[in-house]
């Protein structure tokens, strides 16, 4: 039996769901992440560091609500929390207490926020940020980093990674496109130049843990010249801290590299698994956001409103969540499990005697499998050493065989990328290394490997 075959014969009421989305959903997704041939899983209910599908199969699961679980599915906090909250009500309409209490919790743990504004979405989050900058600089341009990603907004939609690596994305005007300069992600000599030959630059974004959730790190030292150089060229630092704010570090990447920006923006983590995203950073930043006197209300005063900001049902899981972040415990406890994944995981590809590395920072992990890299220890990364190129061949066939083979074998990853919650365990972790085992075995006999 294929492993296409063998990945058929046990999901075929995912197969029948799947017909009836497809007469619905452009392509029968509602999330490009989820476009998966010849069809996606259905998931039926998740808890903890597993979910089952349509069809009864058990799965470890390395999504994690697209980075947003570090506390795991169904955490009882969060539960209980949510469960409280809806039976008082779902969206007052109005300002509660649970949005100051979040409001705190955010200030406390992230260095660059003295004020935040709440939002419905990262990509809400990174569109007010590009505003904020552009309204305090009075400039207009924006400089990204190639590969780097920051939703699906049209300022920032080009060269993102994978798929979207388009220099001229579809439906953007190029008025927009050309608000938005796109520099090298790994040469800060190329930045500096860019940076000093103009004075309309208004800010530059960027993840800080590299392109992707860091599958394309940032070389060591990057983020500080990076800083050192916006600071003296008076133009704004933005870190995009979707992904890695709470997960690495509780106080996010900010924390961990010891580098304040001039304004984050987060999500994810942020609302506990709900939807919810935020803007933060310097108060006369954010200033731009106040109401004042009439002349200043026209003329200086960005608008902001957005139904769901900050609503009852997300701050009541924000909050939850992020008083268990604040211990510190969650983000170690993954932390320690991605550590032992990446090290356990690479110990497979020698053995199968297949070129390439399992890397990452934080609760991430990344797969490389048939790419010549340079030895590297963990702990210490791949740093400037894995190509856009070859970031872009694993997120090919090549990937979607992979994570293929996984689910066949009780492991579902983000194609070629695993999120780790504190709800993993180290027999998680075994699991996970036998099924890779396995799907190598099962690749190599295929031809894929």
């Amino acid at each position: 039996m294929s492993l296409q075959e063998e990945f058929r014969a046990r999901r075929s009421t995912s197969e029948k769901l799947f017909l009836r989305a497809k007469g619905l959903f452009p392509s029968g997704v509602t999330h490009d992440g989820r476009y998966f041939e010849p069809f996606p899983v259905y998931v039926v209910r998740a808890q903890g560091s597993r979910k089952w599908d349509a069809d009864g199969n058990e799965y470890i699961d390395y999504w994690m609500g697209h980075g947003a679980l570090l506390l795991g599915h169904g955490n009882s906090k969060v539960v209980q929390a949510v469960t409280e909250q809806i039976r008082k009500g779902t969206h007052y309409g109005a300002s509660h207490e649970l949005e100051i209490r979040w409001g705190e919790l955010v200030q406390r743990l992230v260095p660059s926020a003295q004020r935040i504004r709440f939002h419905a979405s990262g990509t809400e989050a990174t569109l007010m940020a590009l505003r904020l900058a552009r309204a305090y600089t009075g400039k207009a341009k924006i400089v990204k980093l190639r590969y780097h990603f920051h939703g699906w907004q049209d300022y920032l939609t080009p060269e993102m990674p994978g798929a979207y690596n388009t220099p001229k994305p579809v439906g953007v005007p190029q008025e927009t496109l050309s608000t938005v300069l796109v520099a090298p992600s790994d040469d800060s000599s190329a930045i500096a130049a860019l940076l000093n030959g103009r004075d309309d630059i208004a800010g530059v974004i960027v993840e800080p843990s590299g392109g992707h959730m860091g599958a394309i790190p940032i070389p060591l030292g990057f983020l500080r010249e990076l800083r050192d150089l916006t600071h003296r060229r008076r133009i704004l630092l933005i870190f995009d801290e979707v992904v890695t704010g709470f997960r690495w570090s509780p106080g996010g990447a900010q924390v961990r590299f010891g580098i304040e920006p001039d304004i984050t923006t987060l999500a994810k983590i942020l609302a506990g698994g709900l939807p919810g995203g935020a803007v933060a950073g310097k108060r006369d930043v954010l200033e731009r956001l106040e109401f004042k006197d009439a002349d200043w209300n026209r003329t200086q005063r960005i608008p902001h409103p957005g139904t769901f900001n900050a609503n009852p049902l997300s701050a009541a899981a924000g909050v939850v969540a992020l008083e268990q972040v604040a211990t510190g415990v969650p983000t170690r406890q993954a932390e320690e499990i991605a550590s032992l994944l990446r090290s356990e995981l690479n110990q497979v590809l020698k053995r199968h005697e297949l070129a390439g590395a399992v890397y990452g920072e934080a609760s991430i992990f990344h797969i490389l499998v048939g790419a010549e890299l340079p030895p590297f220890k963990e702990g210490e990364g791949l740093q400037g050493v894995v190509s856009p190129a070859t970031f872009n061949a694993g997120m090919g066939p090549k990937g979607a065989a992979l994570r293929m083979s996984m689910l066949v074998n009780g492991v579902d990853l983000m194609r070629t990328t695993g999120i780790v919650s504190a709800a993993h365990t180290e027999l998680d972790a075994e699991e996970t290394v036998k099924a890779f085992d396995k799907s190598l075995a099962m690749l190599k006999k295929e031809g894929v490997f």
